[in-house]
């Protein structure tokens, strides 16, 4: 499966593209937090995506652009685009998204190591594969 399969704008596609790139450089060098936050970002961008692109049989409350994760996620799940597994699990990639915050790493007592970034990567095609499959085009 490829980004354009979700995502059929070119240029989120290409952005988000190089989050994953991006995740993946840091992955691999042991720069898991930034890992963390470029999984965390790419879930938005696609999210946001699905919002703006696909029939909601229960629409957002305001503009995609205009909402926070949470709620974008709570979003797909509503409108089965992705599954409870998924929704779940993109909820915990949300709060280690939010360790881009320093204050929110050191309340969490928790900084990302390599099983936190994997956990995240799980997440992530997790998601995907959701909206591939829910895609109905």
């Amino acid at each position: 499966m490829a980004i354009t399969d979700i995502v059929s704008d070119p240029g989120l596609a290409r952005a988000v593209q190089l989050r994953l790139d991006e995740a993946l450089i840091c992955q691999e060098h042991g720069a898991y937090t930034s890992a963390v936050i470029m999984l965390g970002s790419l879930l938005e961008g696609v999210l946001v995506h699905a919002a703006d692109v696909r029939t909601a049989t229960v629409p957002l409350t305001r503009p995609a652009r205009d909402t926070r994760l949470q709620d974008l996620i709570q979003h797909a799940h509503t409108n089965q685009w992705i599954d409870q597994d998924a929704k779940m699990a993109s909820d915990l990639l949300r709060t280690y998204r939010n360790l881009v915050h320093p204050l929110a790493e050191k309340r969490a007592k928790h900084n990302a190591d390599f099983d936190t970034a994997d956990l995240c990567w799980s997440t992530v095609n997790a998601v995907l594969n959701d909206l591939a499959a829910s895609n109905p085009q």
